[in-house]
């Protein structure tokens, strides 16, 4: 019998329809755990707000972007390296592979900490404080160091398949933060500006020893890491990790290195005040993408991983993006209705102005809920360099449109423009890419929730265009 022509699009049809389901469980599995973050942020994003002003919120904000940097420098940015690494067979590579990655974590994060001492002149100029902030910068090398550790140990974690635990770690630094951020902004307006790096260490050392606690629990693996056979060095590992490392890292700096130039240039040309509020509206977009991207993460990289066919693959591609686009969108359109009264209730009645960069800032966070989507198939394929390449472009096309309309509009505003035109690039750079050399089409269900999607933020971004 000859089989039909249509027979592979019928069984891409039923493996689509029999994964959404698992789409749905994992994102509430991992989404009520980052829901609890966001919440628990936002109270302490609050009363920073409400004690501090819009300059303990911009002061806060510029130092975690600079830990942020500074930890992905650390490790490398190879989280997902690791996890890939170390999830191989166990065995003599396996283990040797974990041990190398911890070396090169220790000592990545000793130069980092040691500079960060060093020229903590340097480092506040960067960010934008001025010199009154080298005092503070010194004591930053700490929560480094902390969050250094903690990214070892979560990827660890991933790679047990301690989801729970995972879960339970994403809560527990806002939760730190919650606790902590009353004393540390009633310091900070009393003057002392080294509160707010004492509450990035509270936060990441209690996120620390909840996951050493955690990893502790898995006492059978961690004496075959610790004690079996085998190098602490390997050549060959670090390859393998610097392999998938390097683009990681590369893009990780470049996006922290082109947030702070932007923020930097807000910051020295319309104060802390204003980069308060455009903080306030960064930090909110973020939010909820971050919900929905985070409840995903443990399920699709490894889905896509474990595809058997470029079918299978095609459909958890558009799966994740008919259920993601579809959530993104009715959150996304709430919050352009809501947010004058969001930032009201977030921050406070000072943030109000932050609207006029929403209305920007919102639409961007739907294309880049669309550009992730489409740029985990090519991390999957370890196509690193395609997959830095796009992200390099996006970033440089941020800092540049940022910088071109700032006279026109303001620092503010252009930035808020150009993270807009960074996520449409990097969504049409991932597309291009999918569909050219993975032959990916997306299903016609996803490509009408896209559009029902981008329709749906497009009309509630016009309609509240003016609201302030």
């Amino acid at each position: 019998m000859i089989p039909s022509a249509t027979a592979p699009a019928k069984t891409a049809i039923k493996t689509m329809d029999g994964i959404y389901w698992p789409v749905v469980r994992a994102m509430g599995q991992t989404g009520l755990a980052a829901l609890i973050s966001g919440l628990l942020s936002a109270v302490a994003t609050k009363i920073m707000a409400l004690l501090g002003g819009p300059s303990a919120v911009a002061t806060l904000a510029t130092l975690q972007q600079l830990r942020q940097a500074a930890v992905t420098g650390a490790t490398g940015n190879g989280q997902t390296a690791l996890v890939r690494g170390a999830s191989a067979p166990s065995g003599r590579e396996q283990t040797e592979y974990v041990r190398t990655v911890a070396c090169i974590f220790a000592g990545a994060t000793g130069l980092i900490a040691t500079g960060i001492i060093v020229w903590p002149q340097r480092l506040a100029a960067l960010a934008g404080l001025g010199p009154p902030a080298s005092h503070m910068m010194r004591w930053l090398a700490l929560p480094v160091a902390l969050s250094s550790l903690l990214v070892f140990l979560s990827a660890l974690l991933n790679t047990l398949g301690a989801i729970g635990w995972l879960a339970v770690l994403s809560t527990v630094g806002s939760a730190a933060a919650a606790l902590g951020a009353g004393p540390a902004a009633h310091a900070f307006a009393g003057g002392h500006r080294s509160a707010l790096v004492a509450l990035l260490i509270f936060s990441a050392a209690a996120s620390g020893a909840v996951a050493l606690a955690a990893v502790m629990g898995f006492r059978n693996q961690l004496t075959v890491w610790l004690r079996e056979p085998g190098r602490w060095w390997s050549a060959s590992a670090a390859r393998n990790f610097a392999g998938m490392s390097a683009a990681m890292l590369a893009s990780g700096l470049a996006g922290s290195g082109a947030l702070l130039v932007v923020r930097g240039h807000i910051a020295a040309t319309q104060g802390l005040t204003v980069t308060g509020q455009f903080d306030a509206a960064w930090g909110l977009s973020m939010n909820h993408v971050t919900l929905v991207l985070s409840s995903l993460q443990t399920y699709y990289l490894p889905a896509l991983a474990r595809s058997r066919n470029a079918a299978q693959r095609d459909a958890h591609i558009s799966s994740v993006l008919t259920v993601a686009v579809l959530a993104a969108g009715g959150v996304i359109a709430a919050i352009a209705l809501l947010k004058p009264w969001l930032l009201t209730l977030f921050y406070s009645s000072a943030f109000r102005p932050a609207s006029r960069y929403l209305r920007w800032t919102l639409l961007g966070d739907y294309l880049k809920v669309t550009s992730w989507i489409l740029s985990i198939p090519i991390l999957a394929g370890a196509k690193m360099k395609m997959f830095l390449t796009a992200d390099l472009v996006a970033y440089c096309l941020f800092v540049a449109v940022a910088a071109g309309l700032a006279p026109s509009l303001t620092a503010a505003s252009g930035a808020a423009v150009g993270f807009v035109a960074m996520y449409a690039a990097h969504a049409l750079l991932c597309a291009f890419y999918l569909w050219r050399k993975l032959a990916f089409v997306p299903a016609p269900s996803a490509v009408a929730a896209w559009l029902a999607g981008l329709g749906l933020v497009t009309a509630a971004s016009v309609l509240t265009w003016r609201q302030t």
